[in-house]
């Protein structure tokens, strides 16, 4: 994604990058099936520290969104992906980071400042934030579990960047 080029452009002088996601990266891994995030830690071997700016969610009126049982849910592919996803992403790390490492998650500024249409992104970011909250106070290993709320960054397409009325773009 967006974020994600911007921060390996960043990283790269610096430190060895091994990319992941559904495409254009490395490994491949898909957020909401456990056994692909388990298989591309297993691949990435030992690590210093993740970063996690991937995860998905629906994006629609609450008009459009019905009470219905899990999977059933419009909400159900936020909290696969983007919620559990990041969550499992942590949990299976832990047999992989190097003691004294760092996992970064990433949720949104949705959380905070909804917007219209996206209750879902909201749902995710802020459970999320709290779950990070919570499972930091018993993290092992001296391995430092994070999150970051980024606001837009250039090269947001403008479709997404015009959902998010009054939020300024910022530079890469």
């Amino acid at each position: 994604g967006v974020i994600g080029k911007h921060l390996v452009r960043a990283l790269a002088p610096t430190y060895q990058i091994i990319t992941a996601g559904l495409a254009d990266a490395e490994l491949m891994m898909d957020l909401s099936q456990v056994a692909s995030i388990c298989s591309a830690l297993q691949q990435a071997g030992p690590l210093d520290a993740i970063v996690c700016t991937a995860g998905r969610a629906n994006f629609s009126p609450l008009s459009n969104i019905n009470a219905a049982q899990g999977d059933d849910s419009l909400y159900a592919f936020g909290l696969r992906d983007k919620l559990m996803g990041q969550v499992n992403l942590a949990l299976a790390s832990r047999g992989i980071l190097r003691r004294a490492g760092s996992i970064t998650l990433t949720s949104g500024t949705t959380s905070d400042d909804p917007l219209l249409g996206g209750s879902s992104l909201s749902m995710v970011n802020g459970a999320l934030e709290a779950w990070v909250r919570a499972a930091a106070t018993e993290w092992p290993d001296e391995v430092r579990l994070n999150l970051v709320s980024p606001s837009l960054v250039e090269g947001t397409p403008a479709s997404a960047a015009n959902a998010f009325p009054g939020i300024p773009v910022m530079p890469g």
